[in-house]
C-alpha cells in the first residue's frame, strides 16, 4: 500500500529539478511549490532526496528549496572537497541568486552548522529556523569511537578510498536497507571530491570558529528555534540537552525511533512537526 506524501527515489526524480551555477560552484536543488520559502539543508552523506517524504506537505503551503549542498549529490566539489565555510557561502550565493530576502530554515546533521552559518551573515532574512539532529554549538566534538574516520591515515583510507560512508549508511538508516535508497546514496558519493569533502567535515575543519559566529549572530535571530531529535542517534547522541542550553527558548520535540535520519525512518512525523512550526 502506497502511503500519502512518501516518495520514492524515482518520483524524488520527478520532482522540478534545476541546476545553476553560482561563483565557482555548480549547484543542484529541487524547488517546489509556492508562498513563503522554506530552505531545507541536508547533511553527510545525503541528498536533497533526504527531504522527498516532507517535500509533498510542506510544498503545499510554502515554495520549499532544498539544495544538494555543495560536496553532496549532484553538487560535485572539487577533487579537494570543501568546508563547512565553503558551503555556507555557496548557500549563500543560492539564496542570493534566487532573490531570497526573507525565509524559514531547516538544517539537518551537518546540514545545521552550514545552514547557520548561511542565515549568520543575513540574519534579519531568517524569520524561523529548526535543527534536526544537529548542532551549532562551538564546542562540539564527535563520539570517541568516531575517531578512525578522522585520524590522518584511517580517515582517508576508510572515507576516501573505501567510501564507507556511503557503502554503510544502512548501519545509521533504517530506509538504507531498501536497495534503491541506498544505491541513492551510494552513487551521490562516488566522486573523489565529495568523498574528501566527507572527510572535511567529519574533521570539523574551521567548525569551531564559524559556529562562534554563528553564536555571536544568535540574539539577532529568531530565539525559539525547533529541535526535532531523532533517537536513537549514534554520532549526536544526547547532544539536544547541551544545544538546549545554549538555545534555551527552543521547541525540543523527540522522536522515538526515528534515529540520526528521522527525514527516512519517521518521515511523517517530521513533515507534521515541521509543517505545523513553520505555518504563519
Amino acid at each position: 500500500m502506497t502511503v500519502p506524501n512518501r516518495l520514492s527515489i524515482a518520483e524524488y526524480e520527478r520532482l522540478n529539478h534545476r541546476d545553476v551555477t553560482v561563483g565557482d560552484n555548480r549547484i543542484h536543488y529541487v524547488d517546489e511549490g509556492e508562498g513563503s520559502p522554506l530552505v531545507l539543508v541536508h547533511g553527510s552523506p545525503t541528498t536533497s532526496a533526504l527531504w522527498r517524504h516532507q517535500i509533498p506537505t510542506l510544498s503545499k503551503r510554502f515554495r520549499v528549496i532544498a539544495p544538494d549542498v555543495v560536496g553532496f549529490g549532484k553538487s560535485v566539489a572539487p577533487d579537494a572537497g570543501v568546508s563547512f565555510a565553503q558551503q555556507a557561502n555557496a548557500l549563500r550565493a543560492l539564496l542570493d541568486h534566487l532573490r531570497i530576502e526573507r525565509y524559514g530554515l531547516v538544517g539537518h546533521d551537518w546540514g545545521g552548522p552550514i545552514g547557520a552559518a548561511c542565515a549568520a551573515q543575513r540574519p534579519e532574512q531568517v524569520h524561523r529556523w529548526a535543527l534536526i539532529n544537529s548542532t551549532v554549538r562551538p564546542t562540539y566534538r564527535p563520539p570517541w569511537y568516531w575517531k578512525p574516520f578522522t585520524a590522518p591515515l584511517t580517515g582517508p583510507l576508510l572515507l576516501v578510498r573505501a567510501n564507507l560512508w556511503g557503502r554503510n549508511l544502512r548501519q545509521m538508516m533504517k530506509a538504507a536497507s531498501d536497495p534503491e535508497i541506498a544505491a541513492h546514496y551510494l552513487a551521490a558519493s562516488q566522486h573523489i571530491g565529495n568523498r574528501r569533502t566527507f572527510l572535511r567535515l567529519e574533521r570539523l575543519e574551521g567548525y569551531s570558529a564559524l559556529m562562534q559566529g554563528v553564536v555571536d549572530a544568535l540574539p539577532s535571530m529568531p530565539k525559539d528555534p525547533l529541535i526535532l531529535w531523532g533517537t536513537p542517534d549514534a554520532y549526536f547522541r544526547n547532544d539536544y540537552r547541551e544545544l538546549r542550553a545554549l538555545l534555551p527558548d527552543s521547541r525540543l520535540v523527540m522522536l522515538e525511533g526515528g534515529g540520526h535520519f528521522p527525514q527516512e525512518d519517521a518521515p511523517d512525523a517530521v513533515a507534521h512537526e515541521l509543517n505545523a512550526f513553520f505555518l504563519p
